[in-house]
């Protein structure tokens, strides 16, 4: 079972293979910014991912939706959005809105 590591929270989290991570946070009772309620158009919930040492990724690869988004709305090189990524192992996430 993954863990999702939330420093600035100083917590850790079990999340599902392949669930959802807005989902998984949602469920664990921290507030995820969204005004288009994951259909991935507003980059509200825009986190950074830190991937486990010795983990190529921890996550799928951005579609076309999501890089599209990120670009439209001059997130950083670094930041996903957190209701287009299905968690594959362990990351640790920050978001500025915490």
């Amino acid at each position: 079972m993954p863990k999702i590591s939330i420093p600035q929270k100083n917590l850790s989290i079990d999340a599902d293979t392949s669930s959802n991570l807005m989902s998984t946070l949602l469920n664990a009772g921290l507030p995820v910014a969204s005004s288009c309620h994951g259909e991935g158009v507003c980059s509200m919930c825009k986190v950074k991912i830190t991937y486990t040492e010795g983990t190529s990724t921890s996550t799928n690869t951005p579609e076309h939706l999501e890089i599209e988004t990120l670009k439209r709305n001059k997130c950083e090189p670094d930041e996903r959005l957190s209701c287009q990524i299905s968690i594959t192992g362990d990351l640790t996430v920050t978001a500025k809105y915490w």
